[in-house]
């Protein structure tokens, strides 16, 4: 009875094998004869494919966004189809987001301006207001607007 037990195990060995060389050699057929043919095929009948929704979902699927994706966008089945280049850009940025440096060549290489000073910023501020916006005049004012004031001349020793 003894000697049954380690002829199992090498015949599950084997079939175990066997299985796995078979499963390698399917997947190499499949790449070297079937997938272009297939993929050939797929080609000429896509040749009027427009964009969907499918399609949308589809791509945003293959770039994987995490759920910081879900808090920018919300539901995909939301989407109006006039937002769905924003939707693919933010997924690609998503994406390529790791790392300072990925995000910011994605958004060089889509034209999207990113804040300098950092990601929380969300508008830029002045270090002091205007004085034109406070003037009424669009000219710039020469000079310091003390030295300009006629109330202040007299008083200047």
């Amino acid at each position: 009875m003894r000697e049954i037990h380690p002829l199992i195990t090498d015949i599950d060995r084997y079939l175990e094998e066997a299985l796995r060389a078979k499963q390698q050699l399917d997947a190499q057929r499949w790449r070297d004869e079937i997938r272009p043919r297939a993929m050939q095929a797929f080609a000429a009948r896509a040749t009027h494919l427009s964009w969907s929704r499918a399609l949308l979902k589809l791509v945003v699927e293959e770039l994987y966004p995490d759920d910081l994706f879900t808090e920018l966008i919300g539901s995909l089945d939301r989407i109006a189809p006039r937002h769905w280049p924003r939707v693919m850009a933010i997924a690609v940025a998503l994406r390529h987001s790791w790392r300072r440096d990925g995000l910011a060549r994605i958004a060089r290489r889509l034209g999207v301006p990113l804040a300098t000073t950092g990601a929380h910023n969300h508008h830029r501020r002045r270090s002091r207001p205007s004085r034109t916006r406070f003037s009424g005049s669009p000219r710039v004012r020469q000079g310091s607007p003390l030295r300009s004031d006629p109330a202040r001349r007299g008083s200047r020793p």
